[in-house]
């Protein structure tokens, strides 16, 4: 397990860590509020845009929703032959700020440094990241 993991389980009713509800997990912990609170967060977007959550629709809607929240989008360009940071090694290099990460069917909170999940998703590779702007 990485050092820079932290177990992050903000909904109360979510006992064995089942739920499909990462994005809300994410926006609590970059947002600093509950779980409740997150969810509240997105419905505007969800119902302006008919998706259940800001990462459940094309990826050019999510960038919409997520900057309208206050996210800036960063594309991972990697170079022909190399590999892709993973959520660990982001995390590593980002000691300071609030990102949202965009893995493989899964969305990962990184603040200040530490990545916060349900699991140690350390070596899943980053295709882009959402940077907590306003």
């Amino acid at each position: 397990m990485s050092n820079n993991y932290v177990y992050y389980q903000p909904n109360e009713l979510d006992k064995h860590d089942i739920y499909g509800d990462c994005t809300i997990r994410a926006l609590s912990k970059v947002f600093n509020c509950s779980w409740k609170e997150a969810f509240k967060k997105q419905i505007p977007y969800c119902l302006k845009y008919q998706v259940t959550s800001a990462f459940d629709c094309p990826a050019k809607q999510a960038k919409v929703i997520l900057k309208e929240l206050g996210f800036e989008y960063h594309s991972i360009k990697v170079p022909k032959g190399s590999k892709r940071p993973t959520v660990e090694s982001f995390a590593r290099e980002h000691t300071t700020g609030r990102y949202i990460v965009n893995v493989a069917r899964h969305i990962v909170a990184v603040v200040d440094g530490k990545y916060y999940d349900t699991w140690d998703s350390g070596d899943k590779c980053l295709y882009g990241f959402y940077e907590l702007v306003s």
